[in-house]
Order: C-alpha cells, then sequence, then structure tokens
C-alpha cells in the first residue's frame, strides 16, 4: 500500500474513532443554504436545478480559493485557467477567438462578464458563488447554453467592519487584503476593499537563464460600493472596480509542457512559411541537418533536447511569456422598487480592459543557424567564383535568425441592461418577466495571433512590390466586431397543489455582429520560393530553396550580377528590380469565390475572368473585409416538481438552449462563420434531507447537442489556420451525485461525484492537421466532446474539535479526475491524462471570532495533475530525415501547481 493510502485509510480511521466516541454534542443540523439561482432568494434544496454553491466561509473551511478549486468540486465544471475557458457538461468554449461566444455565462453581481477568472475572486470580496449546470436559457439567456456561474459580492454593512487579511505561501507567495465597510448616514452604507497579490518565484524554471514562470504575479485590485435606502421601497447598490496584473502568470501565461521531443524539421508543418526555430537542434548532419557549429543559443546554454522530459517544470526558451492586463474598469448599478405585491428591478453596467499576452513562439532558446548547401548548388557555385574574383556577388549559406515571438491582444468594452419584474407576494402563482440589452466593441487577435520575427530578416522587406513589413511580421489576424444582444423573456411558478409546482419560462434572443477583420501572411522559407523561381523563368538554375540558393534566396535584386558571374551577359538584368526579401502570400491565400457571396462576409464582391474578391488590400499590405451577420431563436424551460414533505424535493426539467453564431475572425477564410449552437437538455433530480444530518442531491441528465462550433486547423497554403466547423449531432449524458453528511455535530463529510459520457454522433468527416501521418478527413463519430471528463470525483472530511479557547477544524480533500481531450480528434496526443490530489487543512477560529488562522498544503504528494488538455503536437513522418519521425506525436498538458503550502491571518475589527 502507498504512502498515500496509507494516509488516507489512517485519516479516515481517525475520523470515525473520534466520531465513535463522542456524545454529548449541540444541536446538529446542516445549514440551509439560500441562492438566487432563479433571480429571486430561494433554499437550495427548493431549486429545480443542478446547483453547486460555495459561501465565503465553506471556501475558507475546504481551500476553494480559484475558479480551477470551483471546478473540483462541481461536477460537469471544466476549466482551462491558461486559455480562460470554461465548460458544463462537454458544452463550452473551445477557442479563445472572441467572435465565437463562450458557452457558460458568467455574471458578477447581475452583469455578464466575458472572462471566467474572475469568478474565482477572494472569499473577503466574494459573498457566494452559484454554479447553475444545464442550460439557462430563460432567466440568463446569454449564451448560457452549458450553464451559468453567479458570483455574488460581499456588501456593505449597516454598522462599522473592517478586516484584514495576509497569506504566505511557498514560491515567494503573498496576499495581502483589507475590507471596510459601515454607515455614512441612515440610510447609505460603504465598502472599500482590495488585495495586492505577489508570486515572485514561478512554477516552471527556464534553463536558458531568464526569468521563472507560472502564476508568477504582481497584481491588485481595488473596489468601491455604495448602497442607499430610497425611501420605504427602493435600495440601490454601485459598484467600481478596478484591478491590473503585471506578470508572467494569469490566462495565457505558462501553464504547462509538451510531453515530447523538439519537432526539428527544416519546416514546422503548421508555420511552414518561417524557418523552424527547433531546427537548429537537429541531430541530423550533411544536407538535412545544418552548418556545423553554426548554432547560436540565447543564454549561453548547450541544450538541445525538450528538458521537460526530464522535469516536467522546466523549458528553455529566450523569449519569456508576459501578461499584462490594464486600463479595467467595472461599473455595476442594481436598483429595485418594492411595490405592494410586485418588484421592479434594474440590473446594469458598463466593462472594459486592456489584455496583452507576448510570448515564444517557437519555444526554443536558438538564436540562428545556417542552412547546408546541397551539391552543386547555385550558391556554391556564386561563391566559388566570388573567391576568385569572378563575381561581384557573394554567397554562403542561408543564416536564419530564429527569434521567433508572438503578440496576443483583447480590448473589448461592453454595457448590458436588464430590467424585469416579478411577484414578491405569497401566493401560487410566482411569476418573472424582463427585458435585456447587451452591446460590446472589441478589438483584438484572432486565430492566429501576431507572429513575428525579433532583430533582421528578410521579411521586412518584401519582393515584387508588396508593401514594407517594418516590424518583422510573418502572420497577423485581427478584427474589430460589434455585438449587440436583445432579448425578452419570462418565467411562472404555479403551486397546482401543497406537494405540485410547475414551472413554464421562455425566452426571445436576437444576436447580432459585424465588424472587419484584417490580415497579412509573408513568407521567407523554402514553403514559399520554389514556387517564384520557375516562375521568373530559372527552373534551370534548380529549386528554389535554401540549400540551393542559400543567402541569396529571395534576392532578386543580386540577379543581374549572378547572370553576369555565371556567363549570362545580360540575360537576368530585367529582374534585378523586383527587390530583396521575402514573399508576400496575402492575395494569394486569402479566399477567392466562384459561386457567389461567401456567407457572412458583406464586403461588395469585385470580379475579374469570372474569379471574385470579397476583400482589398490596403497600401499597408494588410487585406480587410467585412463580417457581418445575424441569429435569433426561443429558448425556455419546462418543469414539475414534487415535495411530499418538507424534506424532500423531486424534479423534472425540459430546457432549450441557444448559443449565437460566431466567426473565425481574424483568419480570412473561405468559411468564416459556424452556425448558431442548439440543446435540448432533459434532467430529473432529487434533493433530499434524509434527516438534520444527511443531505443528498443527485440528478439524471440528457442533452441533445446540435451544431457545435468546434475549432479545426485547415492548410491555407503553406500554413495552417483555425476554422470553425458545426458538428451536427452530439451527446451529453450521465449522473451526478452530491452529498453532505454530518453524523455528529464535529463531523462533515461531502461527496461531489460526476459521471459524463459524451459522444459525437454525427458530423462530416474532418482534417486532423495534428497528425502529418494521416493526412486525409477521418471521421469524428464516435468521439468524445472536448473537455469532458467521463469521472470527477471529490472527497472531503473535516473534524472540529471544540475547546475553550475556540475551534480547531482539521480537514482533508480527496480530489480524482479522469482523461479529457482537447478537440474533437479524440487521440492520444490530445489528451489529458487522469490525475488525483490530496490536500490537507486546518482552520482555527478562537472564542469571540477576532481573527482566524488557516494552515494548509494543496497536492500533498506533489502529483501531476492536468487542469486542461491543449492540441498536441504534430505526428510526423519525414520521408527523407530520421529524427523528424514521431509516429505517436506527443500530449500538451497544463498542469495544475505543485506542493503548495502555506498559512493565513485573518483578523477583524
Amino acid at each position: 500500500m502507498t504512502l498515500r493510502n496509507n494516509l488516507l485509510v489512517s485519516s479516515a480511521l481517525a475520523v470515525a474513532a473520534i466520531a465513535g466516541t463522542a456524545n454529548a454534542q449541540p444541536a446538529n443540523v446542516i445549514e440551509e443554504l439560500v441562492v438566487t439561482a432563479e433571480k429571486r432568494e430561494q433554499s437550495l434544496q427548493d431549486v429545480p436545478v443542478a446547483i453547486s454553491a460555495f459561501t465565503s466561509k465553506q471556501r475558507d473551511l475546504v481551500g476553494v480559493n480559484s475558479v480551477q478549486d470551483l471546478t473540483n468540486f462541481t461536477p460537469g465544471f471544466t476549466y482551462q485557467s491558461g486559455n480562460d475557458r470554461a465548460s458544463m457538461r462537454g458544452i463550452g468554449r473551445l477557442t479563445n477567438v472572441h467572435a465565437v461566444d463562450g458557452a457558460v455565462s458568467i455574471y458578477i453581481d447581475g452583469l455578464f462578464t466575458t472572462s471566467t477568472v474572475l469568478a474565482g475572486g477572494p472569499p473577503l470580496d466574494v459573498a457566494r458563488v452559484e454554479i447553475l449546470r444545464g442550460p439557462q436559457g430563460t432567466l440568463y439567456g446569454r449564451n448560457a447554453i452549458g450553464g451559468t456561474v453567479n458570483v455574488i459580492s460581499v456588501r456593505p454593512t449597516k454598522d462599522f467592519y473592517a478586516e484584514v487579511r495576509a497569506i504566505a505561501e511557498n514560491y515567494g507567495f503573498t496576499n495581502f487584503q483589507a475590507a471596510v465597510s459601515g454607515p455614512i448616514a441612515d440610510d447609505l452604507r460603504f465598502r472599500v476593499s482590495g488585495y495586492k497579490f505577489d508570486q515572485r518565484k514561478g512554477y516552471f524554471k527556464n534553463l536558458a537563464g531568464g526569468p521563472s514562470e507560472g502564476s508568477k504575479r504582481d497584481e491588485y485590485q481595488v473596489q468601491f460600493q455604495l448602497e442607499a435606502d430610497l425611501g420605504e421601497n427602493a435600495e440601490l447598490w454601485v459598484s467600481y472596480k478596478t484591478l491590473a496584473w503585471h506578470n508572467r502568470g494569469g490566462p495565457g501565461a505558462r501553464a504547462g509542457y509538451l510531453n515530447g521531443p523538439y519537432e526539428t524539421g527544416r519546416l514546422d508543418p503548421n508555420f511552414s512559411i518561417v524557418y523552424n526555430s527547433a531546427h537548429g537542434y537537429t541531430p541530423e548532419t550533411g544536407v538535412n541537418g545544418i552548418v556545423p557549429g553554426s548554432l547560436r543559443q540565447f543564454g549561453n546554454t548547450n541544450i538541445t533536447v525538450n528538458p521537460a522530459l526530464e522535469d516536467a517544470h522546466e523549458f528553455n526558451t529566450n523569449t519569456p511569456e508576459r501578461v499584462r492586463l490594464r486600463d479595467v474598469n467595472s461599473l455595476t448599478t442594481n436598483f429595485v422598487y418594492h411595490l405592494p405585491s410586485i418588484d421592479i428591478r434594474y440590473v446594469g453596467g458598463i466593462q472594459e480592459y486592456k489584455y496583452d499576452l507576448y510570448g515564444d513562439t517557437d519555444a526554443t532558446n536558438v538564436q540562428s543557424f545556417q542552412i547546408p548547401l546541397a551539391p552543386g548548388s547555385i550558391c556554391g557555385t556564386v561563391g566559388a567564383l566570388f573567391a576568385a574574383g569572378r563575381s561581384t556577388v557573394n554567397c554562403a549559406p542561408l543564416t536564419v535568425n530564429a527569434d521567433n515571438t508572438f503578440h496576443y491582444f483583447e480590448y473589448p468594452k461592453w454595457y448590458s441592461h436588464e430590467i424585469n419584474i416579478s411577484s414578491s407576494h405569497d401566493g401560487p402563482l410566482q411569476w418573472i418577466a424582463g427585458a435585456y440589452y447587451y452591446n460590446e466593441k472589441y478589438t483584438g487577435t484572432g486565430s492566429t495571433a501576431d507572429f513575428f520575427l525579433n532583430g533582421p530578416s528578410s521579411l521586412r522587406t518584401p519582393i515584387l512590390g508588396a508593401a514594407p513589413n517594418p516590424q518583422g511580421l510573418w502572420s497577423t489576424g485581427n478584427y474589430d466586431l460589434t455585438t449587440e444582444s436583445k432579448a425578452v423573456f419570462g418565467q411562472v411558478d404555479w403551486q397546482a397543489t401543497e406537494t405540485l409546482k410547475v414551472t413554464a419560462g421562455l425566452r426571445y434572443t436576437k444576436d447580432k455582429k459585424f465588424g472587419s477583420e484584417f490580415r497579412r501572411i509573408v513568407c521567407n522559407s523554402d514553403a514559399c520560393y520554389p514556387g517564384l523561381y520557375p516562375a521568373l523563368g530559372l527552373s534551370a538554375f534548380g529549386p528554389g530553396t535554401a540549400a540551393n540558393w542559400g543567402s541569396l534566396l529571395g534576392n532578386l535584386t543580386a540577379l543581374p550580377a549572378v547572370g553576369q558571374a555565371l556567363g549570362l551577359g545580360n540575360a537576368l538584368a530585367p529582374l534585378g528590380g523586383l527587390g530583396n526579401g521575402a514573399m508576400d502570400l496575402t492575395d494569394t491565400l486569402a479566399p477567392k469565390s466562384t459561386a457567389g457571396l461567401i456567407e457572412g462576409v458583406t464586403s461588395p464582391s469585385v470580379c475579374t475572368a469570372g474569379v471574385c474578391r470579397q476583400y482589398t488590400i490596403g497600401s499597408n499590405g494588410i487585406a480587410s473585409r467585412r463580417l457581418g451577420d445575424t441569429s435569433d431563436a426561443w429558448t425556455g424551460t419546462f418543469g414539475v416538481q414534487w415535495e411530499p414533505d418538507d424534506d424532500t424535493m423531486a424534479y423534472a426539467r425540459y430546457s432549450r438552449g441557444y448559443k449565437a453564431f460566431g466567426f473565425s475572425a481574424g483568419g480570412f477564410l473561405a468559411d468564416p462563420k459556424a452556425d448558431e449552437e442548439t440543446v435540448n437538455s432533459y434532467e430529473i433530480g432529487l434533493k433530499k434531507n434524509v434527516s438534520s444530518t444527511l443531505q443528498v442531491n443527485a440528478a439524471l441528465f440528457y442533452l441533445d447537442y446540435r451544431n457545435l462550433q468546434a475549432p479545426v486547423t485547415v492548410r491555407v497554403g503553406p500554413t495552417n489556420v483555425g476554422q470553425f466547423v458545426n458538428i451536427a449531432k452530439s451527446r451529453s449524458s450521465g449522473l451526478e451525485f452530491g452529498m453532505i453528511w454530518q453524523p455528529i455535530r464535529p463531523v462533515r463529510l461531502t461527496v461531489d461525484y460526476g459521471y459524463n459520457p459524451t459522444k459525437i454522433r454525427k458530423s462530416v468527416t474532418l482534417v486532423d492537421t495534428n497528425d502529418n501521418i494521416n493526412t486525409g478527413p477521418v471521421s469524428v463519430v464516435g468521439n468524445q466532446l472536448p473537455q469532458a471528463p467521463k469521472h470527477k470525483l471529490a472527497l472531503n472530511g473535516s473534524y472540529t474539535f471544540e475547546l475553550e479557547p475556540g475551534a480547531l477544524t482539521l480537514g482533508a480533500t480527496y480530489l480524482y479526475r479522469s482523461e479529457a481531450y482537447a478537440n474533437v480528434f479524440t487521440r492520444e496526443y490530445n489528451k489529458a491524462p487522469s490525475w488525483d490530489q490530496v490536500d490537507l487543512r486546518a482552520y482555527w477560529a478562537p472564542t469571540g471570532g477576532k481573527y482566524t488562522v488557516i494552515a494548509y498544503v494543496k497536492n500533498v504528494f506533489d502529483t501531476e495533475g492536468y487542469q486542461a488538455a491543449l492540441a498536441g503536437s504534430s505526428r510526423n513522418n519525414s520521408p527523407t530525415v530520421p529524427s523528424d519521425r514521431f509516429a505517436t506525436g506527443a500530449q500538451e498538458v497544463e498542469l495544475t501547481p505543485p506542493r503548495i503550502y502555506g498559512i493565513e491571518l485573518q483578523y477583524r475589527f
């Protein structure tokens, strides 16, 4: 038996022994939890929806401090912290292209937000988090097809209150929090809170000498609240929040590793328009390798193999990943007016932020290398003639600048308004009706980000009259988009008998998106020049490759001198004005049509010789076109709930969900639009208080999921770009179970388990471009839905020692999650393996409640856990290079934190 199993068994036996010997205790009752899941206050046990709810006190006791922690205790809920994507029961956002909406809606104090990470706010500021599973398309219609996360802030107090908290952990982590609240006048209250969060050492070590990475933080948040009683019948609450990150942690930052060798082919199969930086590490010799001794590395290291193969927390790159979040402003307003039997409520606000992510595209520390010349190459001949004084131009092996970097950015600003009217009487008929409006303006990066080479390269001076490219960008894809969403909704609850209640709801939503996308692709590799030289009449000179032309590759200005050196006189003189640099492929790769207008593209079509272009190319070389479309849907719910006694509630519910259409904006694809998603959800559930000491909740569900917007990669010329397709039919079904057992007052045991088998049932065949062995279309029918582990389990047990100075609670948590996949291709290299974890926690609350001390260890056994799967590395089978053959591919996974231990002190004034 392992040490971990010994510890778990021993802990269980100890708890059982203590429970057996304890007799005289105060009243032992499981605390009732009140939620606002259906926009009115209700006991969680009375709401006919599968809900997980976490109060600030529960989060402190169990150790729920982030969105990832929330997912651990919520069946069916998963989260990619690196990409800030949430999924529920296999329905989620599978791309960071903002023109495709999320499938799990996040509401903070009633205001819709586009970022899941904000749901993990500190317990000092967050009174409660409610996670509603399954489509919530009636009351929460803004793309709540998978579910909804409601975050409710701690509100101002009528009496003066102040609290400070200090947290310290390993890895140089400190978190200082403070809150002050109280009355300004009899009917006016305030609250000011904030935190300063720093982590000075990352979870990952850079062997190239750069800074460590992984959750390194330098961030703060400040929130101001005012709450007023406007006479006897009205209340107003206003909140303003700002925050900032200047760090190497948070969404987008390094959180995982590639579990495989470097792909060292000369051309990366995914980005073949520039030479592969990792080719500098190749073990090949001769024409398939590099010029001996030509490898230059940043950091003066001699590492040529992936260090993560020996230690998952080591990497080797020259450009650190850096996250910057700034100009964050969030203003939220809640207003309610009470009539004798009706409440009129307004919820609205505005949010904005600027997010920038910089990093190393190639994930290596290669600075440069040289490509060997082939025997009999033009370059070798010209070089020899130059050495003999018979050529005015020289030629040498091509030196590749391999400092390859990227910039991803998002600059959104949005506002929303909701007005609802609801009943507030005690009659058998309860109802709510409302209207909603959302508007967002967004500027950001598409699926390809902005990729560029630092330092000199031929990318800066494209040939054949193309516009200059001074930043050295080889791929850029950005877009501006305005999104509007309008909706009206209503729901009725009818208490038909003393034991039977019927619920019916309906919502109509109309979505509109319009804007512009921008694209440019510039190439300086063997992927683009081979076709250029024959087009110029130079086929007799051999292939247009670096092995043949060397440092003259792309230097058309030098061709007249080359011709003279080879004894051709002025035969090549007409080519001398074509420039020296890279080849612009923007127009070549941009989509054309011979069959009419492209769906979702609103730019006018200009046709020449039967070929139509719905785009223009500006003087800066960037292609642009307009996008726009609309979608709408009726969604709703119908259900019955049966309450034969005060401790039992059983329900059956049908819900229909909808997510608006999406654009693969910034990708400039031939088919940029994916249609709207829909889901029909069938759920039966039971919420039962077996006694005052045992609470059991269970739900069985079946989701008929249509038109999943799945990102796949398609080949466009010499590069791969993301595209969205609709997967016709999928299903997600399963069982979710939750239990709280408090056999005696000191003992509390909880179980949260989810079983969620998923399957794609109908789809066109798709090309998995991460697979360079089987390059044709394959069926995805029968594959699992992405980010949907079949099993999730969380066990938590605690024992509270009631002592004269105070109460000491000792707790332990065991987490298990089965494997999950990154995309619709259920392949080994797209898999996050199964994992488990053990956490320990001690909570000391002295009598009087002035202060609290918490000590904890997370991931006690330092196991390797996987927050999410990412698309894996390419399978490859080079016909000429033995070292460039990877039959199984390699996993790319996002890791959970290593062993973390710390202490927290809370003090209340």
